[in-house]
């Protein structure tokens, strides 16, 4: 759906209010081009404390939100992975675009339904994936494309961050939400999707968990693409990652590494390291989709993150589950052969300058 009124910025509202939900909060706020018009969240005291802070209508059921007759132009939807399905597809109906946070659904059944309901009313629907929207990335992708670097073999993706997750509602399977898997290898999936393609088989592993841990909280995840390149991701709440990097990339003729606040790369035969990029901002890179996807509601440009994308990223995290059963590697038989993925040029466009002057970050 193309939206009619440009002159005014776009409303948008967040369905949950949990941790992300604040971070896109923030983003929205401080952005002359979007509007929060609402939040929503069965949780009273979540959906009131939001609305005060961010001086925006609060609702405790999507029931309550819809019957107000003020769809918003766009919905973020960050309430938990088994409710994705039903909260997208009634909004979807009411004309509403749709960004849905990571995991894009709980199954590639309700991806499918999501997609089809997308198509039919004529209305955006995007996977929130903000890894892709970051700049040290979406850099690194065009040096893997460049070539600079040889062929890439091996990739490694980390991960692992020690916390206290007993409390934590995500690691709870009785609210919808899945373990580390789910929370952090969706993540990897698509990470490595992006810069080489579509993947050709997974395996998953996980390690012994903690006590009281109602779901998995340390896993191996072992990914091999189309392409030939293989790679394996170490996801983790109970262990730390010992480096600043969470990824490295081994190519024939160089290195590189993406950090939480730098980046870089060595050539074989050099001693240096050439940085580059400006670290990870979730902020930033949660304004980007956004622009990303208003571009694409607008009519002004075409979205980096396609439904495919999270159809295929849903399907990949099923696959993953399936091989905790047997250690074994389940093929995922791509529906498509693309070894190659989009021109860098497409990507790049959400980092357009004009854009990024006019947030405030």
């Amino acid at each position: 759906m193309v939206r009619q009124d440009l002159h005014n910025p776009l409303k948008i509202s967040l369905i949950g209010c949990g941790k992300i939900a604040h971070s896109y909060a923030t983003a929205i706020h401080g952005h002359p081009m979007m509007e929060l018009s609402a939040v929503v969240d069965e949780n009273t005291e979540a959906a009131r404390a939001f609305g005060i802070s961010f001086n925006c209508p609060f609702h405790t059921s999507l029931k309550e939100y819809l019957s107000r007759g003020e769809a918003a132009d766009l919905a973020v939807i960050c309430a938990q992975p088994s409710r994705h399905l039903e909260i997208a597809c009634s909004l979807m109906k009411k004309g509403t675009n749709i960004l849905c946070e990571i995991p894009f659904a709980p199954d590639s059944v309700a991806a499918e339904k999501m997609i089809d309901i997308s198509r039919t009313f004529g209305v955006q629907l995007m996977m929130g994936s903000r890894f892709r929207y970051i700049t040290d990335i979406i850099h690194t992708r065009g040096l893997i494309q460049s070539g600079i670097l040889g062929r890439i073999l091996v990739f490694e993706i980390d991960f692992r961050d020690a916390f206290d997750s007993a409390n934590q509602k995500r690691a709870l399977w009785d609210n919808g939400y899945g373990g580390i898997l789910m929370d952090g290898g969706i993540h990897a999936i698509d990470i490595a999707r992006y810069f080489f393609g579509p993947l050709m088989r997974i395996r998953a592993e996980e390690a012994q968990r903690l006590p009281m841990q109602d779901v998995e909280d340390t896993v191996k995840l072992d990914m091999r693409t189309v392409s030939g390149v293989i790679g394996t991701a170490q996801l983790s709440w109970a262990i730390k990652n010992a480096c600043d990097d969470y990824i490295r990339i081994y190519g024939t003729q160089g290195t590189l590494c993406v950090g939480w606040k730098k980046s870089m790369y060595r050539l074989n035969g050099f001693v240096d390291w050439i940085r580059f990029g400006e670290g990870y901002s979730t902020l930033k890179a949660l304004t980007r989709q956004m622009e990303n996807l208003i571009d694409g509601i607008e009519g002004d440009g075409i979205p980096e993150i396609t439904v495919e994308d999270g159809r295929e990223s849903v399907r990949a995290l099923e696959a993953a589950y399936k091989s905790f059963s047997t250690g074994n590697w389940v093929d995922l038989n791509p529906a498509s052969l693309e070894i190659v993925p989009p021109p860098l040029e497409r990507n790049l466009r959400v980092l357009r300058p004009d854009r990024l002057s006019s947030t405030k970050l």
